[in-house]
């Protein structure tokens, strides 16, 4: 059977904040009904029951539960709902917990009107009190999430009544749905456990019946899930198999139903094998990267930063560590982007000659450099391979250093790599305000590459303060100087992959690549 590559195409419109008033009239009707989305091409009608087992490389991580973040995918949208989904062919917000909202004038006060009849898992009422418990967490200093900012400008929240939530902002800004895509809901009184991993309380359509750190989930059905009908399946097991070919192995045996995120090539492996698919997700929000820690006295030159992104070689990671699914990058933006522009794509084609000139320029021939990486995705092994290779070809001297995927976090968020680090991204799909006030890498008020320049404050402002989609002219000014500065090298646009069963039918991701299987099924 030939491998089945299932891209769904969307075209791209960032919605201003006055759009999303007029959109909210248009979604009131609610969602597609679980049982119309998981109706099979050929016409067979969804079977009920069964358990889905899923395979991970990394254990989830409760701490991050706010973020996006790799391990979390099959666990954010099976356990939880948000305020909102977003459509994927424009980009329009959705009801999923609220069912209509409305946007004042001036961009600064939101009321959300919540969905009725909604339960957790342990039968209480989902209401208004639960939202604003979700927010506060948002808030919190030690709470990690790329659309903290947003979470911050909020002045005011207030419950006229269980089922309405009105939301005030210290300013208009152009992000400011993305906040509640990525919000999961949580039963007010159950936030701090589930972020220390001791219980996970959400409105879901599969409650958490066990788990086992470092080792994996046990979910079952929720009967009182507020979507009618859903889920088909009986339960969900999520095991931790931190080898991508163990994780393949399963999959081929039958142990396993679905594999999150191979190693490409052993997912493209599956095209000649018949019974299995590989589904890409269509947010293709998926960029490898290396960085730069500009405190680090070798990478304080941005000439030294712009030698190793023209040395590497980003066609040989595309092919030889992705399989080819993808393309090149020098800049963090997917096609949906307005920030996306194609002339860019290759500024930094490899140019051995133009690396090294900049090399000697900057007196840094010779010179070592540490590059971390998350070993835990295996990846990112042969992109450290190939950066050693290349950037010894001009001239340094690279030392590899692989960390656990826990470890390689908690570096990530707290600047606190001396040296360079590589791993991927996401948020070149949504709004780019999201990217540069809070995608880790990229985040202009604090990074990972610990770069704090004004000019680049400054523009980052005028990316998120803009209402609606910012100019053309702000949007080349940030391009320019993301590439003139280099502290993010962006390698390869990729996505995410689920290598799956044929058997596995109506599974789905949302535009944050976590797991929707409101309307998956396995087929007898």
């Amino acid at each position: 059977m030939p491998l089945h590559m299932a891209r769904r195409m969307r075209r791209s419109r960032m919605l201003s904040l006055a759009t999303i008033a007029v959109a909210s009239a248009v979604v009131l009707t609610g969602c597609t009904s679980a049982v119309q989305k998981a109706e099979s091409p050929d016409g067979n009608s969804p079977t009920k029951g069964g358990i889905l087992h899923i395979v991970q490389a990394a254990d989830v991580q409760p701490a991050t539960l706010f973020a996006q973040n790799n391990p979390n995918f099959s666990l954010t949208r099976t356990v939880f709902n948000s305020l909102i989904d977003y459509n994927h062919k424009d980009l329009k917000p959705e009801p999923e917990l609220a069912t209509s909202w409305k946007m004042s004038d001036d961009g600064k006060a939101l009321t959300f009107q919540l969905r009725k009849g909604v339960t957790f898992h342990d039968g209480s009422a989902f209401t208004a009190a639960d939202v604003i418990a979700s927010l506060k967490a948002v808030q919190r200093p030690g709470v990690a999430s790329q659309t903290k900012s947003v979470a911050t400008a909020i002045s005011d929240m207030q419950a006229p009544n269980d089922h309405e939530v009105v939301i005030t902002f210290s300013q208009a800004m152009s992000n400011t749905m993305d906040l509640f895509l990525m919000t999961p809901i949580i039963k007010a009184a159950a936030i701090d456990d589930a972020l220390a991993g001791k219980s996970f309380m959400g409105t879901g359509p599969f409650s958490v019946k066990q788990y086992s750190p470092g080792q994996g989930f046990t979910l079952e059905r929720y009967d009182d899930y507020w979507k009618k009908g859903a889920p088909y399946l009986d339960g969900v097991q999520i095991t931790v198999v931190r080898d991508s070919q163990s994780m393949l192995s399963q999959l081929k045996s039958g142990q396993a139903d679905l594999a999150m995120d191979l190693a490409p090539l052993d997912a493209a492996s599956l095209k000649d094998t018949s019974g299995y698919e590989l589904e890409l997700s269509d947010a293709n929000d998926s960029v490898q990267y290396i960085a730069s820690n500009v405190t680090v006295p070798l990478l304080s030159d941005k000439r030294v930063r712009q030698a190793i992104s023209y040395a590497i070689d980003r066609k040989r990671i595309l092919e030889q560590v992705d399989g080819g699914i993808g393309s090149v990058a020098s800049l963090p933006w997917a096609e949906s982007s307005p920030a996306y522009d194609k002339s860019l794509v290759d500024h930094f084609a490899r140019d051995l000659a133009k690396s090294k000139q900049l090399l000697e320029e900057a007196d840094a021939v010779g010179k070592s450099v540490n590059i971390y990486y998350d070993a835990g995705f295996q990846p990112n092994t042969g992109i450290a391979q190939i950066a050693q290779f290349d950037l010894t070809q001009v001239g340094l001297k690279p030392n590899l250093i692989p960390l656990q995927a826990s470890d390689f976090l908690d570096k990530l968020r707290t600047g606190g790599f001396d040296g360079m680090f590589l791993t991927g991204h996401g948020f070149g799909q949504l709004n780019p305000a999201t990217l540069v006030k809070g995608a880790f890498p990229f985040n202009a008020d604090a990074n990972a590459s610990s770069f704090d320049n004004a000019e680049y404050k400054q523009l980052a402002n005028e990316l998120w303060l803009s209402n609606g989609v910012p100019s053309k002219a702000t949007l080349d000014k940030m391009n320019s100087f993301l590439l003139d500065q280099q502290f993010v090298s962006d390698l390869v646009l990729s996505t995410h992959t689920f290598a799956i069963s044929s058997k596995v039918k109506g599974l789905s991701e949302t535009m944050l690549d976590y797991l929707d299987l409101d309307s998956t099924y396995i087929q007898k």
